[in-house]
């Protein structure tokens, strides 16, 4: 788990030179983060759903996750404001996506937890965060090729996993204000 001396925290709480930033109160890092816990949660729903071949619980968990990943994507805490807005416009879609097009949604909000993930372990070194979207690609492979099952019910434990990790960095890491 990474640890944070104050200097480093203050750099990474100011923008660069150049970019302003909307306000980004504690409250905010706190919805966030309780986002990503419902996240993870969600995977793991998902993958034991999958794996009992419960269709209304794999529907359930489905939209759990979209909800929980729209809610972090909207929370999210990312300086160059391209990304916030790629990142929210994935989450978006694939929610509004999520009860006519299962894999098109799946793919959005994928992606979009993906460059989470990725921007989360660019600024604070979470192993978890290396792994999850090279995994998540794989996964959504997996989904397109119709595997079986089992494999991906253990796919999406497996994320589960993953993400619990890297929230676990997250929650223990001091809350952020801008």
């Amino acid at each position: 788990m990474p640890s944070m001396e104050r200097d480093q925290l203050v750099q990474h709480l100011t923008p660069p030179p150049g970019v302003v930033m909307p306000p980004y109160p504690a409250a905010r890092d706190r919805w966030y983060r309780w986002s990503l816990l419902a996240a993870a949660l969600g995977f793991f729903g998902q993958g034991i759903a999958t794996l009992a071949a419960n269709r209304d619980a794999i529907a359930f968990f489905h939209g759990w996750l979209a909800i929980a990943l729209a809610s972090a994507g909207w929370t999210f805490l990312v300086w160059l404001r391209n990304w916030r807005y790629l990142v929210r416009g994935l989450v978006t879609v694939g929610l509004l996506l999520w009860p006519w097009w299962t894999l098109g949604s799946w793919a959005l909000t994928l992606s979009a937890s993906a460059v989470m993930t990725a921007k989360e372990t660019h600024c604070f070194h979470f192993p978890a965060g290396r792994i999850i979207p090279w995994y998540s690609l794989a996964l959504g492979a997996a989904l397109i090729l119709g595997r079986p099952e089992w494999l991906i019910g253990c796919g999406w434990l497996g994320l589960a996993t993953l993400w619990g990790w890297l929230v676990w960095g997250r929650l223990h890491l001091p809350l952020f204000e801008i």
